[in-house]
């Protein structure tokens, strides 16, 4: 059809248009007739572009596959999938350059910490030493089971999580509470409601879409080849991983039923306690940040017109009784919250310790130079001030001492903190060496004995590298680093997609090296056993953060950004 064939059917209404059209001198009924059949031209148009609505969409369509244009669409859909380290190696795509903040530093630490959940997680379906203490019995007795050691692979550590969101979400609204004036209170307020506001979104968004996509992975059969290898707990996976696997239902909406019911029963921030869908067992956290972000947010708006100090100490009350009504993971979150305001605390203290050095409050001078014989006048303990150089290299020995014993007391404080972090999951129910006067403290009442001590350890640890040297501390320095600052990047997108991935790949790679082998792994020694089991750690660790760096950029950030659209219809205009 050509162009000109689309314009005919208008040319008598263009024709009889202009015959009818009036001279300047027919006025105001003149004008109101040319508008009317303006419009009646407009309809016209209106209802042929719908009668062409169709033809079009086919040619559109049909000008997408043409082999071109399928080819670049193709290279763009492929390119998705590239991770950023080859973006910037290859293609030169660098990624914009994250910004700095003096918390930066938290985030290093949630990546080092998410890779240690991965390698719990991955580790925990081969052997149970991820739970048992050392010294149990002699088949615990390895180097890598001794306290400290064992905490930067093995036990649970969503408490370093919880901590560091009560201690970054409060310390910001900390500070602007302390200001004392309305602009400053007003400013609390928004903040509160905005991040309440995208809090459940931010969550669940995410954790919707991947839980959909293993729905449609059960539904479609890509899980039943490895189920049978899955469920064989005596022989393929002797260790103490007994997750449920998801089922697979016999009709499309079957599956999508028992998917939104597991994903209903996450949302119930009334359950008593922990929700764990089958989709993936790892996903209770969500619902465990959800309420303690909530409660949280409670407390803080409660105490936000009350003095430091009764704010402080309100929150140790209310830390104490969720304690005692157990919940650990919201007195978590309240011990981050607490770190936070001591943290403010000491700041203020050195500043106006600085403050009193400064020029406009010190001493003034006196009113006139000292006369000769009294240049010898004695100090203040009696001795010549002739031995000033003495006083000096005593009180500069005197100052080397406190910051030895400052360095060696805070070393000794990160031993404590790691010691009570690696707290066995079994150790409150086996022997224990090196915890069982320990076990005697922890309440029998309690239902997570084992989240008892690794809680004071987290707020210990937060405390310690809160109070850190900006520029000369080792941990900031390290956590502050290129790849730290990357794996805290994706480390919410590494919590979503490694279960998935190693349910249907990567806990089956070890077995896979064995059978290539002809061998068992039960059968196998200790060198072709732990050889095996690294490659499939390794090869399952980069499979996930590839997976981690797409799901970042692809589907995190527009979810981000669909909420803060939502945000910007939602909320009134200032």
């Amino acid at each position: 059809m050509k162009p000109e064939d689309d314009q005919h059917p208008l040319e008598p209404l263009i024709i009889n248009h202009l015959k009818e059209a009036p001279d300047s001198a027919s006025g105001a009924n003149a004008s109101h007739a040319n508008n009317d059949d303006h419009v009646h031209v407009t309809v016209e148009n209106n209802q042929l572009s719908l009668r062409q609505a169709p033809r079009r969409i086919l040619f559109k369509t049909l000008s997408l596959m043409r082999p071109g244009h399928a080819s670049r669409i193709g290279k763009r859909i492929a390119y998705c999938f590239v991770p950023q380290l080859l973006r910037s190696n290859i293609w030169d795509d660098a990624a914009p350059k994250p910004k700095h903040f003096s918390t930066s530093y938290l985030n290093g630490l949630r990546g080092i910490t998410s890779v240690k959940v991965f390698t719990f997680h991955y580790t925990f379906a081969f052997s149970d030493f991820g739970f048992q203490p050392w010294g149990t019995d002699d088949r615990h007795r390895y180097f890598l089971e001794l306290p400290i050691i064992r905490y930067f692979y093995a036990g649970f550590t969503a408490h370093i999580f919880f901590g560091l969101a009560g201690y970054l979400t409060t310390l910001r609204l900390f500070q602007l509470i302390d200001k004392h004036d309305q602009a400053s209170r007003s400013q609390v307020l928004v903040n509160v409601s905005g991040a309440l506001f995208r809090r459940a979104f931010r969550l669940y968004l995410p954790t919707l879409i991947v839980t959909l996509i293993t729905a449609h992975y059960i539904y479609f059969g890509l899980y039943e080849s490895n189920r049978p290898f899955l469920l064989d707990h005596a022989k393929l996976f002797p260790g103490e991983w007994n997750e449920p696997k998801p089922e697979q239902f016999a009709t499309y909406y079957g599956q999508l039923h028992n998917w939104a019911r597991e994903m209903f029963d996450l949302t119930n921030i009334f359950a008593p306690g922990a929700v764990y869908p089958y989709h993936d067992q790892h996903l209770w956290s969500i619902l465990a940040e959800m309420k303690g972000s909530l409660f949280l947010y409670v407390v803080v708006i409660a105490t936000a017109q009350c003095h430091r100090q009764i704010r402080l100490i309100s929150l140790c009350v209310m830390t104490v009784m969720f304690f005692l009504w157990n919940h650990w993971e919201i007195w978590v979150y309240l011990l981050g919250a607490i770190v936070a305001q001591i943290d403010l605390f000491l700041t203020e203290r050195e500043q106006d310790r600085k403050m009193t050095l400064t020029p406009d409050r010190l001493p003034p001078s006196p009113p006139r130079s000292p006369a000769p014989e009294e240049k010898r006048a004695e100090t203040w303990d009696g001795s010549d001030s002739s031995s000033s150089p003495r006083r000096f290299f005593r009180s500069l020995a005197s100052i080397s001492i406190f910051r030895n014993f400052h360095s060696i007391l805070r070393a000794f404080g990160f031993i404590v903190a790691f010691y009570l972090l690696s707290y066995p999951i079994d150790g409150s129910r086996d022997y224990a060496p090196g915890y069982m006067t320990l076990n005697r403290l922890i309440p029998e009442w309690m239902d997570r004995k084992d989240k008892f001590y690794p809680n004071f350890g987290t707020a210990l640890l937060l405390l310690l590298l809160a109070r850190s040297d900006p520029v000369k501390s080792t941990w900031r320095r390290i956590l502050n680093s290129d790849i730290p600052q990357y794996l805290g990047r994706i480390s919410f997108a590494l919590y979503l997609v490694h279960g998935p991935l190693l349910h249907a790949v990567g806990y089956m790679i070890p077995h896979r090296i064995w059978w290539s082998m002809g061998t068992e792994g039960v059968d196998t020694t200790n060198g072709p056993w732990i050889f095996a089991i690294l490659v499939g750690w390794s090869i399952s660790l980069a499979v996930s953060l590839w997976a981690a760096d797409v799901w970042t950029r692809e589907v995190e950030s527009r979810c981000v950004k669909a909420v803060k659209k939502l945000e910007e219809l939602c909320f009134v205009k200032k």
